[in-house]
């Protein structure tokens, strides 16, 4: 991929560092290194990422269009962003919790539904959020952490990419090594989990098919 990018483990990355109320900077100027560009040449939603320790720390519907535009083969609209919140997952996703803007956690699953629309219809991405964050309102009563999921799928993702065909038993190895970071689980819950980790990794590669497909497309046209 040419320019300026972020894998989806350096987005899980930089969103935890957030959180933190930490400065994401060392792992933004990696991705401005490898791109061979310029801070100064990143949109503006960078600059606020570096002001991340000064508080709650919150994100507009565009602001997180922006920076989910660039994550590698993520294609992000606003207004399919916004019909996601205002119907197709608004009773998973909340009003926004920071005044008018949405926590990082937040964040976290309108980039998780991003990336399982590429396989799934919006029934069965509502079934997993229901299943793993339940109450928007109340991360408390989460069975898992929305962005401890995306930085563990991300993970997954980023392990069996570079494999022409990964096997089964590849993923269930490492979806088993990455759930370890969820504790207090049942055993039936922890295999759930394992495959939700799956599902969403392949989903990520499915959109790295398309977005290799469109590439060849478009080389016919030039």
């Amino acid at each position: 991929m040419k320019g300026f990018y972020l894998t989806r483990t350096e987005m899980g990355t930089i969103l935890q560092t957030i959180r933190r109320q930490e400065v994401p900077d060392p792992i933004l100027m990696k991705a401005v290194k490898r791109s061979g560009c310029k801070k100064e040449q990143l949109p503006t939603i960078f600059s606020k990422l570096s002001k991340a320790s000064e508080g709650n720390f919150g994100l507009s519907i565009n602001e997180i269009v922006t920076l989910g535009n660039q994550l590698e083969y993520a294609s992000f609209r606003s207004t399919a962003v916004q019909n996601w919140v205002k119907r197709d997952i608004k009773d998973w996703i909340g009003a926004p919790q920071l005044g008018k803007k949405y926590a990082i956690e937040q964040a976290a699953i309108l980039f998780i539904v991003e990336d399982l629309k590429n396989t799934h219809d919006f029934e069965s991405i509502r079934l997993l959020l229901k299943f793993a964050f339940n109450n928007p309102a109340d991360r408390n009563d989460d069975l898992i952490d929305p962005l401890s999921f995306y930085t563990a799928y991300s993970q997954l993702f980023g392990a069996i990419h570079t494999k022409v065909k990964p096997s089964k038993e590849d993923l269930r190895k490492k979806a088993m090594e990455l759930s370890s970071i969820f504790t207090d689980l049942t055993e039936k819950q922890r295999k759930d989990i394992e495959k939700l980790l799956i599902s969403a990794a392949l989903s990520v590669q499915a959109s790295y098919y398309q977005s290799l497909s469109k590439q060849y497309l478009e080389e016919v046209w030039k």
